[in-house]
C-alpha cells in the first residue's frame, strides 16, 4: 500500500490541553483531552476508515509530547470521503470551500454539516474517543492511581512530622556542633 496521498494526524490536532501553537486544529470544545494514538486507531476503526499506525513517529512542533504521547496515524481522505464522513467536490478535490475561518464561533452553522476535509474527519473522530472503551478504563486508572499517590503523600507527610526532631532544645542557643576553623590564642 503506497502511503504518499495519506494525510497525517498527531493527537495533538484533537487535544484540548494543547494551545493552537502547541498544535491542536480544532476548537477546545471539540476537542478531548489527552488523546492517544491507540484512541486515534480505535476511532478510525469504528467509522471504517483506512488508516496506518506510526508509533514513533513524534510531533516536531512539542517536544513533551514526542516523549509523553508518542506516535501518529497516517489517513486515507479519500476512504473516508466514500464513507461520506468527509465531503468531496466534483473535481475529485477535497470540500475546503466549506471550511469555517479560526475566529468564528459559529462553525456548525458555516459549515452547515457538510464537507470540510480534515478539519470535518478530526471533529468525527473527536466525538468518538470519549465513547471508546479502553480510553475509559485507561481514564478511570488513572485517576485510581493519582488518588493512590495523593494518599500516599499524605501518609508521608504526617510521618516526616512525626519523625522530625524538635528543634532548640539548648538554652544557650548554640546547637552543640563544633565549629570549623582556626583557634583563637
Amino acid at each position: 500500500m503506497k502511503y504518499d496521498n495519506f494525510n497525517v494526524i498527531y493527537p495533538n490536532y484533537l487535544d484540548s490541553n494543547k494551545t493552537v501553537k502547541l498544535g491542536r486544529r480544532i476548537a477546545a470544545k471539540d476537542a478531548v483531552p489527552e488523546p492517544t494514538v491507540q484512541d486515534l486507531h480505535e476511532a478510525l476503526a469504528s467509522l471504517n476508515v483506512r488508516h496506518v499506525i506510526q508509533p514513533y513517529k513524534g510531533y516536531s512542533r512539542d517536544s513533551i509530547s514526542r516523549w509523553d504521547n508518542p506516535g501518529r496515524v497516517l489517513v486515507d481522505l479519500e476512504g473516508a470521503a466514500e464513507n461520506g464522513i468527509v465531503g468531496m467536490g466534483t473535481d475529485g478535490a477535497f470540500d475546503l470551500d466549506e471550511v469555517p475561518d479560526i475566529n468564528d464561533d459559529n462553525d456548525k452553522e458555516n459549515n452547515g454539516g457538510s464537507g470540510g476535509g480534515k478539519k470535518q474527519l478530526l471533529r468525527e473522530i473527536a466525538k468518538v474517543i470519549p465513547k471508546l472503551p479502553n480510553r475509559q478504563t485507561r481514564i478511570e486508572e488513572k485517576a485510581k492511581a493519582a488518588a493512590l499517590e495523593a494518599e500516599k503523600q499524605k501518609k508521608l507527610a504526617i510521618q516526616a512530622e512525626k519523625s522530625a526532631p524538635s528543634k532548640g532544645g539548648g538554652g544557650s542557643g548554640s546547637s552543640g556542633k563544633k565549629k570549623k576553623g582556626k583557634k583563637k590564642k
